[in-house]
């Protein structure tokens, strides 16, 4: 009885998993794109630079706690 259900259960992920594929497949087709966008993800100098303060902090000794309450 436990291998009936865990095969219908494995079907029905197959399913889903096909349902989810075949979606996929129809929207890329359509020309939409997967993924993040681009310029979504920074690099490092955009990072540094957007927190400046937070570094200098952070570099002169204070805690992550008072740098938290400090910059906001």
């Amino acid at each position: 009885m436990i291998a009936t259900l865990s095969t219908c259960a494995q079907l029905e992920r197959d399913k889903i998993s096909f349902r989810l594929q075949s979606g996929r497949k129809r929207f890329i087709d359509k020309g939409g794109k997967l993924g993040r966008k681009v310029g979504s993800v920074k690099t490092a100098e955009q990072m540094k630079a957007e927190y400046r303060e937070v570094i200098s902090l952070l570099r002169k000794g204070y805690s992550v706690r008072d740098v938290a309450k400090l910059s906001g």
